[in-house]
């Protein structure tokens, strides 16, 4: 076991299963991790976040985040953060590293790419999807005719009943995405590693619901943690079963999205008149009075400006002031952080007197969770996503089940197959039924929004033939 996490090691350049012989840096002035965000941004499961919600199901307005909408823009705040929090790794900790092998905007590529690929392997309908695969295989496991005590282990269930897309992501990247079963993407081991928000199997999500790796990626997980000398917290290998302590990278990743989804979705909210189109100037303006010149002052308080504008500049001021107390905060956990002693997140270690905490507490005081997330709209469009995912994961399953047994395949079940567009029966030749139910997930966690829709309308024989997802 390590006792302090090495930069050496953390931030070491080399790709995910390519072949030692194959990792020399073709010299096109790119370095390894913008070859990554590269990589990530062009491939065809980070093209359909475009077609996931982030929060408000299928809304209408063009201006409200969808995933990939969010991703970019937290990938930006990332950025900021790992540059920052480089410079001062250079200024102050690791100078001899620095000064001959690496650089803070390289940091801030590693964030960046690490981000850009943290929602990936989410499902289609938003935040309230992972929830519902999770309550669908915990009230159906002993239903539908499907063996699940006999035929999966205390892991595989584990697995599917606190089911998670960031699990779903960690395997996109290494499992699903351009080279499939061959190392995925082939991202560099510092971008796994950044991503890997909880890094740990699904034995340890009971309390949180959350876990990044599947039982199908455990020796994945384990590779990256070994290739960065992640801290072992603990591992059982007959058990498929592993915690490491996170990559310090990863809680630059995780205060990226706690940024972004406090200020985004409240800005979202004003945009769908949920909110007072003047809160951010109401609640929040008293912590910026230092970051606002002159001409700020007198667009905040003349007339002439709409409040779209008012807001874009509180909005940019408040990201901004909260990247500083994020970098802040990280600094003063910095031995917590490399120890892999830290279990908090970064936003919560921030002073008592910061906006990240300003806005924490104002999100609990005004219950904006139940204005943004739970109000009646989205309760309404929750129901029908919960309807389709259901219909969704039912076909699959009992599709899964019948395909283990190799026998008695329905006709259904031979339709679903070629549907699904993959290698046919051959891809689930020798699999167990843990690993072939995932092949279905994969399928269905890849949908956007209006295909799972269309999907679901086919299995009630309600509509026309969905278009390529």
């Amino acid at each position: 076991m390590c006792d302090r996490m090495d930069w050496n090691r953390l931030l070491v350049e080399k790709r995910f299963w390519v072949p030692k012989a194959d990792t020399k840096e073709k010299k096109d002035g790119r370095s390894q991790f913008e070859k990554d965000i590269d990589r990530i941004t062009f491939s065809s499961a980070f093209r359909r976040l475009g077609r996931k919600t982030q929060v408000h199901l299928l809304s209408k307005d063009d201006h409200i985040h969808t995933r990939l909408s969010h991703s970019l823009e937290a990938a930006c705040v990332g950025r900021s953060l790992g540059v920052m929090v480089g410079q001062w790794l250079k200024d102050e900790k690791e100078r001899e590293l620095f000064r001959d092998i690496f650089s803070p905007s390289k940091v801030g590529e590693i964030v960046q790419a690490a981000f850009l690929a943290h929602d990936i392997g989410n499902p289609p309908f938003g935040h309230v999807a992972d929830k519902v695969i999770r309550k669908w295989f915990q009230e159906d496991m002993n239903s539908n005719g499907i063996d699940w005590t006999g035929n999966l282990t205390d892991s595989e269930r584990l697995d599917l009943k606190y089911f998670d897309g960031n699990a779903m992501a960690f395997r996109v990247v290494t499992y699903k995405e351009h080279y499939k079963n061959s190392g995925g993407m082939r991202l560099t081991y510092p971008t796994l590693g950044a991503m890997l928000k909880y890094p740990w199997t699904s034995h340890f999500a009971e309390s949180k619901d959350k876990f990044s790796c599947f039982k199908t990626e455990y020796s994945n997980l384990c590779e990256v943690a070994a290739e960065l000398r992640l801290t072992e917290k603990t591992r059982n290998e007959s058990e498929s079963k592993a915690k490491y302590a996170r990559h310090p990278l990863a809680y630059l990743v995780e205060a990226a999205d706690d940024i972004c989804y406090r200020v985004l979705d409240m800005e979202d909210a004003i945009g769908l008149k949920l909110l007072p189109q003047d809160i951010f100037d109401q609640q929040f303006k008293e912590y910026l009075t230092d970051k606002l010149d002159r001409e700020q002052q007198r667009l905040l308080k003349g007339g002439s400006g709409s409040w779209s504008i008012k807001n874009g500049l509180l909005r940019g001021k408040m990201i901004g002031l909260m990247i500083e107390e994020i970098v802040r905060a990280f600094k003063e956990n910095y031995d917590r952080i490399m120890e892999g002693s830290l279990k908090s997140s970064l936003l919560s270690e921030t002073h008592s007197n910061s906006l990240c905490l300003g806005i924490k507490a104002f999100y609990k005081k005004a219950n904006l969770k139940k204005v943004i997330y739970q109000n009646q709209k989205n309760v309404l469009l929750e129901l029908g996503a919960y309807s389709a995912l259901e219909t969704l994961l039912e076909a699959s399953t009992k599709a899964a089940s019948e395909i283990y047994k190799d026998k008695d395949i329905s006709y259904k079940t031979e339709i679903i197959i070629k549907f699904i567009k993959e290698d046919g029966e051959k891809q689930f030749k020798g699999k167990t039924l843990h690993e072939i139910i995932i092949l279905f997930l994969d399928y269905v966690t890849g949908m956007t929004d209006n295909y799972a829709t269309s999907v679901n309308k086919q299995l009630l024989g309600l509509g026309a033939c969905p278009s390529n997802n």
